[in-house]
């Protein structure tokens, strides 16, 4: 009986969460939001942002790796922006592999006047017919109940917004990587 009374709370809590998100999601996506940006360390968005998602790991069949580039410059972004960008793009990777395991690779490097964030996964890869439009807003492949269809979308216009660039490689079978770079700030001094 307790046991059948703390299952049913863990999955209210688990839609109640998931229904916050969808709101939050719309919300945004709605809004437009201008969040004042600031000189950061991608580094340190990046590393808050795989704490946030470390709780889905919940098995030894599941893990994200960090391989962090050493004195990267800064760059000039709304930090709550960037980090709901990574956070989402970091659940989508851990949806993918959530059946059969895997791992997420998370890379930081410059390229250029960029600073690239990649988060890779070796997930089942993106279908060829579908790549063409994941970041169309409400366009989802997740069944019902697991998906709105507006993470990449919105990824894509935060990205877009502070001047850089997502794109994504993937292959049926190997796995999916998304590439976001960010302009490099003009000044490397502190925020």
């Amino acid at each position: 009986m307790v046991d059948e009374f703390e299952q049913s709370l863990n999955k209210i809590k688990a839609q109640g969460s998931r229904c916050k998100q969808i709101t939050h999601k719309l919300l945004s996506f709605a809004r437009k939001t201008d969040p004042v940006p600031r000189k950061v360390k991608i580094n340190d968005i990046v590393s808050e942002s795989i704490t946030l998602c470390e709780h889905r790991v919940t098995s030894g069949s599941k893990m994200i790796k960090a391989e962090l580039a050493d004195g990267l410059q800064f760059t000039r972004i709304s930090p709550s922006e960037a980090q709901q960008v990574f956070v989402n793009l970091i659940n989508n990777a851990l949806d993918e592999i959530e059946s059969r395991g895997g791992e997420i690779k998370i890379t930081t490097r410059r390229e250029d006047d960029y600073l690239v964030v990649d988060i890779a996964d070796n997930g089942p890869g993106i279908p060829d017919y579908v790549l063409p439009r994941i970041f169309d807003p409400f366009f989802t492949t997740k069944p019902v109940g697991k998906g709105t269809g507006l993470g990449l979308s919105i990824c894509y216009g935060i990205v877009k917004k502070w001047g850089g660039d997502i794109s994504v490689n993937t292959k049926e079978g190997v796995g999916t990587t998304f590439h976001i770079r960010f302009s490099v700030s003009k000044t490397n001094a502190n925020a």
